[in-house]
C-alpha cells in the first residue's frame, strides 16, 4: 500500500477530496484526523493537480449537475424565499429589524454559517431590505443568482439581468458573518459605482462599505479594510496582498495576519518590513464579470517593483532600437504573429556581433545582445500604437486589449518598456526589480470562499472547474429572450468591411432604432470613423467613439446610445458594466441593433457585446462582420488554410462566404487554446517561484 507521503498517494487522496468537496462533504467526511489535515494544508496551497485530481473535482461537478439538479433545487429555494420575504415585508418595519437582528446573531454564532437553512432565512431579510430601501422587488432568478454565489458557484446569468442588485444580495447575507468581504468587480469605475449604488442599503442592513481603486492613497487603504465590504478590481487586492507580505517579512504565515486582526499589531518593526499590513485576510470573496477577473486578466502574474535608476539602460533602449532598425525580416529574424513571438536567425546574430564590437561592455555578451533586441523588434513590429498602448502626456500608457480600457498603472517588463519608449521616442523610465509577484490564480484559490457571476461563463467552464475548482450553474432569463442573430457577412478586405458596415448602420438608424458599433481597439474604431466622415461627412459629427482615449465620458456616451437614430462606436469596454437605455420609440421599432465589425480573438467578448441588445425582454438584432484581414483571423488560422480560403474568394466568392463561420469559430478556438496554454505556464512558473523561495 502507498503511503499518504508518496506522489502516487497524495494524489489518490487529493481525488477523494475533489470528490467529496464537490459533493459538499469539505475535507473528505471518512478520512483519518491525520491524513485529514495532511491533504487539506495541501489542498489550502492549492499545487497544480495532475490529471487524476482534476477528474475527482470533474466527476463531483457531473455529479451534482444531473443528481442534485442544483439549479432545480435553487428556484425552488428562491421561490420558498421570496415568499416568507412578502410575508416579512407585510409584517411591518419593527417586525423587520428584529428579524435582521436574529439572522445576524444566528450568523455570526452558527458553527456553519453556510448552511442552506441559514442563508435562506438571512437571504430572506435582505430581499426585504432591498425592497425597503431601493423600491425594486428582486425576482426570483436574482435570487438564485445570489444563492449560487452564496454557495461557491459561478452563477452564469444574462447580460440585463440584474447582476449588480444580485451581489447586493449575496454580499449583504455574507457580510453578516462577521468576515471580511471583497467584491471584486472589473474596473475602477465599477468599484466606485457599485459601492455608492448599495451605500444606502449597506448602512440600513448594519453595514459599512468603501470602495478601493487606483486613486486610494496606501495611507488610506488600511482604514478601508476595516470596513465589513470593500468593491475594489482584483489587481488592487492581489497588490495589497503583497504588499502585506513584504511588510510581513519574506516569508510571512497565516498565523502572522491572524495575529493581526486580533491584536493590531504593525509588524513591519517585528519583522523588518517596510510597511504595515492594512488587509485584515481572506476570507469571503465574490467576484463580478468573474470570466473577465478570473480567466482573460490571469494571463499575466502582478508584479510589485521597485525603481531602481540605471544611466546605462536609456543608452542601451536607444541602441536597441537602432540596431533592430538595420535588420530584415526573414533574414535576421523570424516573427510569429499568431503566438507573438520573434527569433533572431543565425544570420542575425553573427550580423549583430560585427555591429557590437565597437560597443560598450554591456554589448559584449551574445545572449544578452539578443535578448534586447529581440525586445525592441517585439515593440517595433507587435506591438501596435492605438492598440496595444497609446501615448498620453508623452508618456507610453497600455490599452487592455479585453475591455478597451486604459491599463495606467501597468507597465511592461524590464528591458520591453524601456525599448518601446525609445521606439517612440518618448522619455525613457527607469528600469525596476521585482520585489514580488504572484499569479491571479495562485491568488483567488486562498480564498476560502469565493463565488462569481457573468454573462459568459459557459466556454470558460472547465477551466474555472480545473483551476479555482468552481462549478458553473446557468441560471434562465427572468423574460424570453427576444434576441434576433443574423447571419455573419463577409468581405474580402477591410475597407469593404467598412463601407458595409457604415452603409447597414445608416440604413439602420434612419429606421429610428439606435446602432451600438464594437470594434477591437481605438485604432480600428477611428479608421471606422474615417469611413463615416468620407461616407457621409454631416452624420459623423454626432457619432461618439467610445475607447480607451475618452473612457471619462463612457457614462455620458453610453446614456445617449439608445436615443432614436443614434450610432455610437465602441471598443470592448461597452459590454461590462454599463446599461444602455432604451429611448421608447427604438424599443418600439425594433430596439438596439449591434454591429460586431471586428471579431475579437475569444467569443466570450462577442457575446458580452451581443448581450448589449434585447436586455430583460427588449427586442433587438446582432450582426457580425468578418474580413480576410481581420486580426483574428490572420494571427490564428494555419496559414496554408488561410491562402486557400484567399484563393477561394476570388474564384468562388459564395463559397468563400460560408465558409466564414466556421473558420472564424476555429481561429477563436485555437485563439482560446494559445491563451489557456499562456495561463497554464504562468501559473507553473509562479509556483516553481514560489516553492523557490522568491
Amino acid at each position: 500500500m502507498r503511503s499518504l507521503s508518496s506522489p502516487q498517494g497524495l494524489s489518490r487522496r487529493r481525488f477523494s477530496l475533489g470528490l467529496a468537496e464537490t459533493l459538499g462533504e469539505p475535507g473528505g467526511g471518512s478520512m483519518p484526523p491525520s491524513e485529514r489535515l495532511f491533504v487539506l494544508a495541501a489542498h489550502r496551497e492549492r499545487e497544480p493537480l495532475i490529471w487524476l485530481d482534476r477528474m475527482g473535482y470533474r466527476v463531483g461537478a457531473l455529479w451534482r449537475r444531473w443528481w442534485h439538479r442544483p439549479v432545480a433545487l435553487l428556484r425552488l429555494r428562491s421561490i420558498l424565499i421570496l415568499e416568507a420575504a412578502e410575508a416579512l415585508y407585510s409584517a411591518g418595519e419593527e417586525f423587520l429589524r428584529e428579524e435582521m437582528g436574529r439572522q445576524v446573531a444566528v450568523s455570526r454564532g452558527a458553527v456553519d454559517p453556510g448552511a442552506p437553512a441559514i442563508l435562506d432565512a438571512s437571504l430572506k431579510v435582505a430581499v426585504v431590505a432591498v425592497r425597503r430601501v431601493t423600491g425594486l422587488i428582486p425576482h426570483e432568478e436574482q435570487v438564485m443568482g445570489a444563492l449560487a454565489l452564496l454557495e461557491n458557484y459561478i452563477a452564469e446569468m444574462a447580460t440585463g439581468e440584474g447582476k449588480t442588485l444580485t451581489a447586493a444580495l449575496a454580499v449583504v447575507t455574507a457580510a453578516w458573518r462577521g468576515w471580511p468581504c471583497q467584491v471584486v468587480t472589473a474596473n475602477d469605475y465599477l468599484a466606485r459605482r457599485d459601492a455608492e449604488l448599495f451605500a444606502r442599503l449597506f448602512a440600513y442592513c448594519g453595514l459599512s462599505v468603501t470602495h478601493i481603486d487606483g486613486e486610494t492613497p496606501m495611507e488610506g487603504r488600511q482604514a478601508a479594510y476595516r470596513h465589513d465590504v470593500v468593491y475594489t478590481t482584483a489587481k488592487e487586492l492581489l497588490g495589497d496582498y503583497l504588499r502585506d507580505k513584504l511588510a510581513l517579512g519574506k516569508s510571512p504565515s497565516r498565523t502572522g495576519l491572524a495575529l493581526r486582526e486580533l491584536g493590531g499589531v504593525p509588524f513591519a518593526a517585528a519583522t523588518g518590513g517596510g510597511g504595515q499590513v492594512v488587509m485584515r485576510g481572506l476570507q469571503q470573496v465574490i467576484v463580478d464579470e468573474a470570466d473577465s477577473v478570473l480567466i482573460d486578466e490571469a494571463v499575466t502574474p502582478l508584479i510589485i517593483s521597485t525603481p531602481r535608476p540605471d544611466g546605462s539602460m536609456e543608452a542601451a533602449a536607444r541602441d536597441a532600437v537602432a540596431l533592430a532598425r538595420s535588420l530584415e525580416e526573414k533574414r535576421h529574424y523570424r516573427l510569429n504573429r499568431a503566438l507573438r513571438h520573434v527569433e533572431l536567425t543565425n544570420e542575425g546574430k553573427r550580423y549583430l556581433a560585427g555591429l557590437t564590437t565597437t560597443f560598450s561592455a554591456f554589448w559584449q555578451s551574445p545572449s544578452r545582445v539578443a535578448e534586447v533586441v529581440e525586445q525592441a523588434l517585439y515593440a517595433m513590429h507587435l506591438m501596435v500604437r492605438d492598440q496595444h498602448y497609446v501615448i498620453r502626456d508623452d508618456k507610453i500608457v497600455l490599452v487592455d486589449e479585453l475591455t478597451g480600457r486604459l491599463a495606467d498603472q501597468r507597465t511592461l517588463s524590464v528591458g520591453m518598456q524601456q525599448v518601446l519608449e525609445a521606439s517612440e521616442g518618448v522619455p525613457i523610465s527607469p528600469p525596476t526589480e521585482v520585489s514580488a509577484r504572484l499569479s491571479f490564480q495562485r491568488f483567488f484559490r486562498l480564498f476560502p470562499r469565493m463565488g462569481g457571476m457573468t454573462g459568459t461563463a459557459a466556454e470558460a467552464r472547465a477551466e474555472l472547474l480545473g483551476v479555482y475548482r468552481l462549478s458553473t450553474l446557468s441560471i434562465p432569463t427572468h423574460r424570453p429572450v427576444a434576441r434576433r442573430i443574423l447571419p455573419i457577412r463577409f468581405f474580402p478586405d477591410e475597407a469593404t468591411k467598412c463601407r458595409a458596415i457604415v452603409e447597414d448602420a445608416l440604413t439602420i438608424a434612419g429606421e429610428g432604432r439606435a446602432v451600438l458599433i464594437g470594434m477591437r481597439s481605438v485604432l480600428s474604431s477611428e479608421t471606422l470613423f474615417r469611413h463615416f466622415t468620407a461616407m457621409a461627412p454631416a452624420r459623423a459629427a454626432g457619432i461618439p467613439l467610445l475607447h480607451a482615449v475618452n473612457h471619462r465620458q463612457e457614462s455620458a456616451i453610453v446614456a445617449r446610445a439608445g436615443a432614436v437614430g443614434a450610432i455610437t462606436i465602441a471598443t470592448n469596454m461597452a459590454g461590462r458594466g454599463t446599461d444602455i437605455a432604451l429611448d421608447p420609440v427604438v424599443r418600439e421599432r425594433g430596439g438596439l441593433h449591434v454591429i460586431i465589425g471586428e471579431p475579437n480573438d475569444f467569443g466570450r467578448i462577442d457575446r458580452q457585446l451581443l448581450g448589449r441588445s434585447a436586455r430583460q425582454g427588449d427586442p433587438g438584432s446582432v450582426r457580425s462582420y468578418l474580413s480576410l484581414e481581420d486580426e483574428v483571423v490572420r494571427r490564428f488560422l494555419p496559414a496554408l488554410l488561410l491562402r486557400s480560403w484567399r484563393r477561394l474568394q476570388t474564384v468562388w466568392p459564395r463559397q468563400a462566404a460560408r465558409l466564414a463561420t466556421p473558420l472564424l469559430k476555429l481561429a477563436q478556438s485555437r485563439a482560446e487554446g494559445f491563451s489557456f496554454r499562456q495561463r497554464q505556464n504562468i501559473l507553473e512558473q509562479d509556483t516553481q517561484l514560489d516553492r523557490s523561495g522568491f
